[in-house]
């Protein structure tokens, strides 16, 4: 439709009401009259320039700076596949403070850096056929900005992707950077998913958001990685588990909210997630922890800053959109550095460490609902700043924890489900030793534990030589800067144990895949 300059007439037709067509006389003005006729002066020719003025053209449009909007357009410019690695190259405008979220027709890509003009995403899944795709592009800070690329790939280009072998060439300890971030692998969790691939859930701290790496294969040479929170500051804690679907869930702090909350994924990847607010009173979950029971159902321990006190949340249902909350502990201020377990009879076991005793602690749910609790201090005095718990071949639990009185990493076996007779052994002693140790069961039988070395800023790993880890090998995983602050440990489908960590020195997460069943096989220094 033309633009309308029907209001100079008007303008002119108005001035015209002033005067008497029969007489010529000047008919008086009241002071609204008066208004009217200035301001039509000097609005009329005004609106009449801005009414005739071109619009501006679509290719002036699309140079504009959309920098001043609060929500700017997302554009996608370019996108160009490397041939040797397979990963796509993205040029563009606004894609987001926050990594952005790729896919290539439906499919979700890893991606692997991101700026707001530039994305590397990748490598290209196998069996991506020659021809016309559409990429797309969502905005890692704003989920409803996103655009749409027609992506032409020819008959070389997308090439099967062939995962590398699980173990080294060479026989030895594999060390990888997992995701290279600017401060990214605080607080890693991880299980084996039920497709028999490493899982974990870290916090991207640079960014304050929830991410998750799913392993390529059982090594973790590779992963596909997906931010599943970015509303508020998410991820100071994180516990994650495998539900009955084979599937991860994770139970998460949001320290913006105080919320604790839980995601549940709705594929191997947590690329679709199902998040819920477990706890919203306010200062919950600072410390956390999550375990399936065998009826398929999450337990969470957490706690509760407000109150000083260890919680459970017992989920109605497998993603935790509802759930009973049960305190457990309330003498003092408890409930830090928990870990949970659940034993054969589906009953929950939590270590913990009592901050005004200086304690760590052991509850033990008499019933399903933690109705009943039976709690037992299990070492005193300056013990226990840093807890990790795994029921053990016995199926008793078996505590590890850091004894930051002496410096010494510490463990302790229970001889009853009860846990009132313990065995104590003093893992590593040497240096200051033992801060946040986490602990899996090895394919022997035997735990094998990963934990920090303060004085010489490394990731150390112990194997028990026997159930109550009265002897262990250790050996030093890795000693390039200072490493392994944050830390945990699995033991993979091929039997060996995996090592995530966080290397603070580079902002990096960092894997480490043994070779043997106690990481011994260390490689060589390299030759000058």
């Amino acid at each position: 439709m033309p633009r309308s300059t029907s209001f100079l007439p008007h303008l002119w037709l108005m001035l015209g009401a002033s005067l008497d067509s029969g007489s010529g006389r000047v008919l008086s003005l009241t002071p609204v009259h008066m208004l009217d006729v200035m301001v039509g002066l000097v609005l009329g020719p005004m609106l009449a320039l801005a009414l005739l003025w071109p619009a501006p053209s679509a290719a002036q449009q699309s140079t504009n700076d959309y920098g001043w909007l609060d929500n700017p357009q997302l554009l996608v410019l370019d996108a160009k596949l490397e041939p040797d690695t397979k990963v796509l190259r993205i040029k563009g405008e606004n894609f987001g403070l926050r990594l952005p979220e790729v896919t290539l027709d439906g499919l979700p890509l890893p991606v692997r850096h991101a700026t707001q003009t530039y994305i590397e995403a990748g490598p290209l899944p196998r069996g991506v056929s020659p021809g016309s795709h559409i990429l797309r592009v969502v905005a890692g800070d704003d989920r409803s900005r996103f655009d749409a690329f027609s992506l032409q790939l020819d008959a070389a280009a997308p090439a099967p992707h062939t995962a590398p072998s699980a173990r080294s060439p060479t026989g030895y300890n594999r060390l990888d950077v997992l995701d290279a971030g600017s401060d990214v692998g605080w607080s890693p969790a991880a299980a084996v998913g039920g497709d028999g691939l490493p899982v974990i859930a870290y916090l991207d701290y640079a960014n304050l958001d929830l991410k998750v790496a799913h392993c390529a294969d059982v090594a973790c040479t590779e992963a596909s990685i997906t931010v599943v929170d970015a509303t508020g500051e998410i991820g100071w804690s994180i516990g994650l588990d495998i539900g009955a679907d084979g599937l991860p869930i994770i139970a998460y702090f949001d320290n913006a909210t105080g919320i604790l909350k839980a995601a549940r994924c709705r594929d191997a990847g947590c690329f679709r997630v199902d998040i819920s607010e477990v706890d919203t009173s306010g200062d919950v979950g600072k410390f956390v922890d999550i375990a399936v029971a065998p009826d398929g159902l999450p337990i969470i321990s957490y706690h509760d800053k407000e109150h000083s006190d260890l919680l459970v949340a017992l989920c109605r249902d497998p993603a935790c959109s509802s759930a009973a909350l049960r305190p457990v502990d309330t003498a003092g201020d408890v409930g830090w550095h928990n870990a949970i377990a659940v034993g054969d009879d589906g009953l929950a076991v939590i270590s913990y460490f009592d901050t005004t005793r200086r304690d760590v602690k052991l509850a033990r749910c008499l019933d399903r609902g933690c109705g009943e609790v039976d709690i037992q201090a299990l070492d005193l005095g300056g013990v226990g700043m840093g807890t990790d718990l795994m029921m053990g071949a016995d199926g008793l639990p078996f505590v590890v924890y850091w004894d930051f009185f002496n410096d010494d990493l510490k463990s302790a076996h229970c001889l009853d489900a009860a846990c009132s007779s313990v065995t104590f052994a003093r893992v590593d002693t040497p240096g200051s030793v033992g801060a946040n140790p986490a602990v899996a069961l090895g394919k022997d039988g035997l735990p094998v534990i990963a934990y920090h070395s303060h004085t010489e800023s490394d990731v150390k790993v112990a194997h028990c030589r026997d159930a109550d880890c009265n002897t262990a090998s250790i050996v030093t995983l890795d000693a390039k800067g200072s490493v392994g602050w944050h830390i945990d440990i699995i033991v993979g489908s091929d039997g060996l144990p995996l090592v995530l960590y966080y290397d603070e020195t580079n902002g990096d997460l960092k894997v480490a895949h043994c070779a043997d069943a106690g990481c011994t096989r260390v490689p060589p220094p390299p030759a000058f």
